[in-house]
C-alpha cells in the first residue's frame, strides 16, 4: 500500500516551546484512505497528541488529482511533558492510524526546545499543562509579590529633580527595592508601608521604616505615620493605581512634605497603540488596580493638592507601536508643595 503525505509543520531544527508544538499537514492512503482513523504524535515517553479530523486540501487534491471533497489534511497541537526537565533536541514521530490498530510512520523530526517555556513568567499558570481546572477572573487578575528591584531610569529621574540631601518617605514601599539605589545617589530614605508582611521583610533587611497602624486599606482611613512637613519630599512608586481614595491619599502625601511629591504609575496610553495587535502589558491585569491614568488626567488629579506638576514618561515597553515607536510604560509626576 502506497501513502503519500507532507508534514509541513514542524520542520527539522525548528524551535518550539514544549507545551505547544503546532503540527500540520496531509496524507493520503489510496484505497486505505477512508480507514484513517486518526493523526497521532510520539514523543520518547508516548503520545503527546493527534487529530481525529481531517479537512479537504484544494492544493493536495488538484496534484494529486483528487475529487475536491476528500479529506487529506490535518493540523493539531502537541504538548510534550517530560517528567524532568525538558531536553534540548526532541525526537517526534508522527504516524497515521486505522481503524484495524495498524500505524504506519509518515516522518520522523527533531525539534529543539526552547529552554524558557514561561511558566514561572507573570500568570505562567496560563501556560502550564498540568492546570487543567476551569480558571475564573481571580487566577487572571491577581496581584504579583512586591517589586525586588527598582527601575534605574525612575531613580535616575528622582535624583534628576531631587536636591542632593533630600529626605525621603517612601510610602507603599513594598519591601524597599527603591532603598539602596535612592541612598546609593545621597537621599536619606525611610519606607512607609500598610502591610505587615513587607514590614517584616523590611526588618529582615534593616531598612528603615514605619508601619501605618491600621493595616489595611483605604488609605483615607488614617494618616501616615509622619508629622507635618516632616520630610523634604514624599514618593509613592507605582502606588496611585492601588488607592480607593486618591484625593485623601494624596492630600496625606501633601501634608508631610515640605518641598516635592514623585509619583509613577502605569501609562494607560500604551493600549490604543497596541489595540490592533491585540496586546496589554501584563501589570495592567494586576486584579487590585483601581484607577488608570493618562498624562491628560493624571495632572488635574495632583493639581488639587500640589501647587505645580509636570508630568512625564519613561520605561519603554520591549514591544514597539505599529509604526515602530517607542511606548513608555510608565508615568512619572514631579510635584512641588
Amino acid at each position: 500500500m502506497h501513502i503519500a503525505s507532507v508534514v509541513d509543520q514542524p520542520r527539522e531544527g525548528d524551535f518550539h516551546y514544549r507545551q505547544r508544538i503546532p503540527v500540520k499537514g496531509w496524507v493520503h492512503a489510496g484505497y486505505r484512505h477512508d480507514q484513517i482513523r486518526r493523526i497521532s504524535v510520539h514523543a520518547p515517553n508516548g503520545e503527546i497528541g493527534w487529530t481525529s479530523q481531517l479537512y479537504p486540501r484544494a492544493d493536495v487534491a488538484l496534484a494529486h488529482h483528487l475529487a475536491p471533497e476528500v479529506r487529506t489534511g490535518f493540523r493539531l497541537v502537541a504538548t510534550y511533558q517530560p517528567a524532568g526537565p525538558p531536553p534540548p533536541v526532541l525526537g517526534i514521530e508522527i504516524r497515521v492510524e486505522f481503524a484495524d490498530g495498524t500505524t504506519t510512520p509518515l516522518a520522523g523530526i527533531h525539534l529543539q526546545l526552547l529552554r524558557d517555556d514561561h511558566t514561572g513568567a507573570p500568570y505562567g499558570n496560563l501556560c502550564n499543562p498540568k492546570h487543567v481546572a476551569v480558571l475564573h477572573r481571580e487566577h487572571l487578575y491577581s496581584t504579583g509579590n512586591p517589586s525586588e528591584t527598582a527601575s534605574p531610569e525612575c531613580v535616575d529621574l528622582i535624583a534628576d529633580y531631587l536636591p542632593p540631601g533630600t529626605s525621603l518617605l517612601d510610602v507603599g514601599c513594598g519591601i524597599g527595592a527603591y532603598c539602596e539605589p535612592l541612598r546609593a545617589k545621597g537621599f536619606s530614605w525611610i519606607g512607609c508601608e500598610t502591610s505587615l508582611d513587607c514590614a517584616h521583610q523590611l526588618a529582615l533587611k534593616s531598612r528603615p521604616h514605619r508601619v501605618v497602624k491600621t493595616g489595611s486599606w483605604p488609605w483615607s482611613r488614617y494618616r501616615l505615620p509622619a508629622a507635618d512637613r516632616e520630610f523634604d519630599a514624599a514618593i509613592a512608586i507605582e502606588v496611585l493605581e492601588h488607592v480607593p481614595e486618591p484625593d485623601a491619599f494624596l492630600a496625606e502625601m501633601s501634608r508631610v512634605t515640605r518641598r516635592h511629591a514623585v509619583f509613577s504609575v502605569p501609562n494607560l496610553e500604551t493600549l490604543p497603540y497596541l489595540a490592533s495587535r491585540l496586546v496589554a502589558p501584563w501589570h495592567l491585569l494586576e486584579g487590585d488596580h483601581r484607577n488608570f491614568f493618562t498624562r491628560f488626567s493624571l495632572r488635574p488629579l495632583l493639581e488639587r493638592h500640589f501647587r505645580k506638576v509636570e508630568v512625564l514618561d519613561y520605561g519603554p515597553l520591549p514591544l514597539a507601536s505599529v509604526d515602530g515607536l517607542p511606548l513608555p510604560n510608565h508615568l512619572f509626576a514631579v510635584c512641588e508643595v
